[in-house]
């Protein structure tokens, strides 16, 4: 997993969206949309609910959250 993936994937997380977290990290919808796609791939399992509105973290996202901020803070 790449770092910048995991930074991405905690961005959306954030936002709730994927177009306002693109927005922030600068980068291009469609681009963190395969990003997170790839992170969900490499996971084995979705990390998002996707609806018109936004995002929302699955079950499994939200653990993924919880164990993964710490980590990332002491990086």
């Amino acid at each position: 997993m790449e770092i910048k993936r995991l930074e991405h994937f905690l961005m959306v997380a954030e936002h709730g969206s994927f177009s306002r977290a693109s927005t922030v990290i600068g980068i291009a919808q469609p681009a963190l949309g395969r990003q997170i796609q790839k992170l969900e791939q490499e996971c084995g399992c979705r990390l998002f609910y996707r609806h018109g509105r936004g995002v929302a973290l699955t079950p499994e996202g939200e653990r993924f959250v919880e164990r993964l901020r710490p980590a990332m803070r002491q990086l």
